[in-house]
């Protein structure tokens, strides 16, 4: 899972640079929008965090250094239960100062663990690709770091690149904390929930890491990409842009002013040009799904405009709530295949539930909310899931598809308990299909933690054809194709009458495999 989750990661968000506040508000402009930042300054005597959490995510800068920084994003719990993720891209420049072409980014990944405020990290570094096209572009290893937290608004970035170069960057965070604490799992659900890594699956090796701060009604984002002609340049093709926005709470439409920075020297405190030279419309349009539209008018990129579908990779967190209101998931049949015996199985409570089951790898989040109260996450709640493997079979059955029995056997079936964003995840592959029904995924939920009791919910998650389309149509699964026997929802027995609090919202591909979240919602306690 480990090695997997930060292939695709990197693969796919491979993504470069960032900004800072006092000194690098003024070189980017933000110190007109009056967003108070001044107010926000490192706490030296507050405790390390814990490094696990989505609340560390956000811009951190070396306030001593213009126009370069690092953009994170922490994934809690993606690797395993207690092992998250840490991804973030870093904006700098070359050691000779100079104008775009001396623009430099690199991304960096690795491993952060409940209980510690450090990461160890691998820096990369991506070259030639092109603006907003292909082809894509591959994450190559050029050194390594550590990412140490000392207070939730302090850190220290440590790194020695293979070329020779090693330092140490005193880091203080952009804007207001809004949701790290020192034991973590503080999240509420907010705008915050948005900032992240984002990018075009088509287009791998470049994208944008967003922050959405709402206490400084403050939209920023870096922008990793190439030069229009890049492919063929190496590092002198890498371009970074900065962007930011006044956000408003609520607002899913926020226009960007996007900067150039030139002039830069890595890592050294040097007076930089920054310069507006386009304007960019980013519209959320679910916890997984964006798109921006962008336009420059001057500069290297002067002319250029077009729109870019964006993905969130590899998930959605918790904090992330698409809309006010949220609606209370349809009850289904548990089907034919429930196995409700294994609920007493303290082997079930597991978060990879593959076993020795193959297929395209699935990462299934699921999010529980409370309808009675303004959709906060429901906490400590059992979640049960299960679904048929590539050929359709389900473990624990006799006489299925193809006649298989599988009697004794648990694969592809497992229990997560909610944490403090009502969230699980699951680690498991896409499912197959078998005659009368369309792809899907089976799910109970049991409220404080009670297996065996009646469960709270009971109910079915669907999938956007065009995705099963493709994976059906991958090496791993084209044995048995298509499925021919239900070729619609219109035309399935449980999700004939809509699937609209049930489709899941799907990123990904074949190759490296999906992410696929959905807010489940619940009728608990008022």
């Amino acid at each position: 899972m480990n090695a997997r989750v930060t292939e695709a990661v990197q693969k796919e968000l491979s993504t470069g640079p960032t900004v800072g506040r006092r000194k690098l508000l003024g070189a980017l402009g933000l110190a007109s929008v009056g967003l108070g930042l001044s107010a926000v300054a490192p706490a030296s005597k507050a405790a390390a965090p814990n490094g696990n959490q989505q609340g560390l995510t956000g811009v951190w800068y070396d306030p001593a250094i213009e126009g370069q920084g690092l953009i994170l994003e922490v994934y809690p719990d993606l690797i395993s239960p207690g092992v998250g993720l840490l991804f973030g891209g870093w904006f700098t420049f070359d050691t000779t100062a100079g104008g775009t072409s001396t623009q430099r980014w690199y991304s960096f990944s690795g491993e952060i663990r409940t209980g510690t405020s450090a990461a160890a990290l691998t820096v990369y570094r991506n070259t030639g690709g092109n603006f907003a096209a292909a082809p894509v572009t591959f994450a190559q290893s050029v050194g390594t770091a550590s990412l140490t937290f000392s207070s939730c608004l302090a850190a220290t970035f440590a790194f020695s690149l293979t070329d020779g170069r090693t330092g140490s960057i005193a880091l203080a965070r952009l804007g207001a904390n809004i949701a790290c604490t020192e034991a973590g799992g503080n999240l509420t659900v907010s705008d915050f929930g948005y900032s992240g890594a984002w990018h075009d699956p088509n287009v791998a090796g470049q994208g944008i890491i967003l922050e959405i701060n709402p206490a400084n009604d403050l939209g920023f984002f870096a922008w990793y990409t190439y030069a229009p002609d890049g492919a063929n340049l190496g590092v002198s093709g890498q371009r970074w842009f900065t962007a930011r926005a006044v956000h408003a709470d609520g607002d899913k439409n926020l226009t960007f002013q996007i900067l150039s920075t030139t002039g830069g020297v890595f890592n050294t405190a040097t007076t930089v040009a920054t310069v507006t030279v386009g304007t960019a419309v980013l519209s959320l349009t679910s916890c997984t799904t964006a798109t921006l539209v962008y336009h420059f008018g001057s500069g290297e990129f002067a002319g250029k405009s077009g729109s870019i579908t964006l993905e969130r990779g590899p998930s959605a967190v918790g904090a992330c709530l698409f809309g006010s209101t949220c609606s209370l998931i349809p009850s289904e049949t548990e089907g034919p295949y429930p196995l409700s015996s294994v609920l007493s199985n303290t082997g079930i409570v597991r978060q990879d539930i593959r076993e020795s089951k193959t297929g395209v790898p699935l990462t299934l989040v699921l999010k529980l909310v409370n309808i009675n109260r303004s959709c906060a996450p429901i906490t400590n709640a059992a979640v049960y899931i299960w679904h048929c493997d590539k050929d359709g079979v389900y473990s624990g059955y006799a006489n299925q598809t193809g006649g298989v029995n599988a009697t004794g056997q648990i694969f592809l079936r497992g229990v997560q308990v909610s944490d403090s964003a009502g969230q699980v995840v699951f680690t498991s592959i896409y499912p197959g299909w078998y005659a009368g029904r369309i792809t899907h995924i089976h799910f109970q939920v049991y409220l404080n933690n009670t297996l065996g009791g009646n469960a709270t919910v009971t109910s079915q998650i669907a999938f956007p054809p065009d995705v099963t389309t493709a994976v059906y149509n991958s090496s791993l699964y084209s044995s048995r194709g298509q499925n021919t026997s239900v070729t619609s929802f219109a035309a399935d027995n449980v999700f004939r009458d809509g699937t609209t609090y049930q489709l899941a919202n799907v990123a990904g591909n074949t190759s490296t495999g999906y992410v696929a979240t959905l807010i489940v919602g619940v009728s608990g306690p008022a």
